[in-house]
């Protein structure tokens, strides 16, 4: 794995700085000048120094003419690059290249939605817990929006309850929605993937694509446990402060990638 990851390096022109040992990825410089966005056969590019991005199977990235605004997001992604491409700086790009070189099969995508619709039988969104009040409150203000609208968006049945092991949603619900994801395009369903397993919920993450709630409410349904918690002992400074970024550029990225989706 590590030889294949160094051997790609070389043949894009990207430049390491030091050779792959004691099991760490290298640095990569940063090998361009400028990222730009070109119009080509009636489609978006995102260029780097004129040239067009791929995948890293070697497939050229090319969007529909609704997606020019995320084009242009891509692009800032890599113009934004220091000296070094920062580790987890290009989340919308590896949702596109994750689109293309691994949702374009069947297959692959068949496996992806029969992983998330596991996620609904677990769905955090749908546990609730009695106590302590804090934690109830939060978890009615931001489970209970989300769980109303998926109930009335795909018109399920979805239970709720305080205990996880006895959480069972009805075959019914399950199969509504899982010819709901069958229907997405392989960004959008992508974006979900990243999205219900960053926030350890579907019925959030299906909120967040379709464009229900703003990255900052998905975050703060994804942190109602971890947010009733810092109320009550307190913030753990620095390991906090990184859980809620991390967070929010990945829930931030999913909502962009659906952009004329």
């Amino acid at each position: 794995m590590l030889q294949s990851v160094s051997y790609r390096c070389r043949v894009r022109g990207i430049c390491t700085t030091r050779h792959v040992r004691d099991n760490k990825v290298p640095a990569v410089r940063r090998f361009w000048r400028s990222a730009g966005v070109d119009e080509r056969s009636g489609k978006y590019v995102v260029t780097l120094d004129n040239r067009p991005i791929k995948t890293p199977n070697g497939t050229a990235v090319e969007l529909a003419p609704s997606q020019k605004l995320l084009a242009w997001l891509i692009a800032g992604e890599w113009e934004t690059q220091s000296e070094f491409i920062g580790a987890h700086s290009l989340p919308l790009t590896s949702l596109v290249c994750r689109s293309i070189d691994g949702l374009g099969d069947a297959t692959v995508r068949a496996d992806v939605v029969d992983k998330l619709l596991k996620y609904f039988h677990t769905d955090s969104a749908c546990l609730h817990e009695k106590y302590p009040s804090v934690l109830v409150e939060l978890q009615q203000r931001h489970y209970i929006p989300i769980v109303e609208w998926a109930r009335k968006e795909y018109g399920i049945e979805i239970s709720l309850t305080s205990d996880m092991f006895a959480l069972q949603q009805t075959r019914e619900s399950t199969e509504t929605l899982c010819a709901v994801l069958a229907g997405f395009s392989p960004l959008k369903l992508a974006a979900l993937e990243k999205a219900t397993m960053s926030a350890k919920s579907l019925l959030i993450g299906l909120a967040l694509v379709e464009h229900h709630v703003t990255a900052e409410d998905a975050a703060m349904a994804a942190q109602v446990e971890t947010n009733a918690q810092t109320q009550l002992w307190g913030l753990l400074e620095n390991a906090h402060d990184i859980d809620n970024a991390a967070l929010r550029q990945i829930l931030g990225a999913s909502a962009c990638a659906t952009i004329g989706a």
